[in-house]
């Protein structure tokens, strides 16, 4: 089950640039397509800043790393709300915020729920050593 997963979600890496290239060419270049691609970009550099965090792990404090984390998915959404006009206002930034840290610590539960289930998995092993 987890090689079909991921096999997914390689397809979904290559398909995503295909499809867009696909969209261009039959459709032109819309505001459909630039929302695509500007969250498509940032998805990207959401990945690229988890990677760099986890490189880096050992080397800050958690709250700190996670703090770090937190604002740059913050800086990455509010940038490409921006490009793709969501925000016209001052008053237009929380609407963005709110879901974007409900997500956030969503994300941050689950990963720490698998990182512990991770942990006792290991733990149990080596007792059985």
């Amino acid at each position: 089950m987890k090689k079909f997963v991921l096999n997914a979600i390689i397809g979904m890496g290559f398909g995503f640039p295909v499809t867009l290239l696909c969209m261009t060419a039959f459709g032109g270049y819309n505001i459909v397509l630039r929302e695509f691609t500007v969250w498509m970009v940032a998805s990207a550099l959401y990945g690229l800043l988890a990677t760099m965090m986890d490189s880096h792990k050992n080397e800050l404090p958690a709250p700190l790393s996670f703090g770090i984390h937190f604002f740059g998915v913050v800086a990455i959404t509010l940038g490409a709300a921006l490009i793709n006009g969501y925000i016209s206002g001052i008053r237009d930034i929380l609407p963005i915020l709110i879901p974007t840290f409900v997500i956030y610590i969503v994300i941050c539960g689950i990963c720490f729920l698998l990182m512990k289930k991770n942990e006792k998995e290991v733990n149990k092993a080596l007792e059985n050593k």
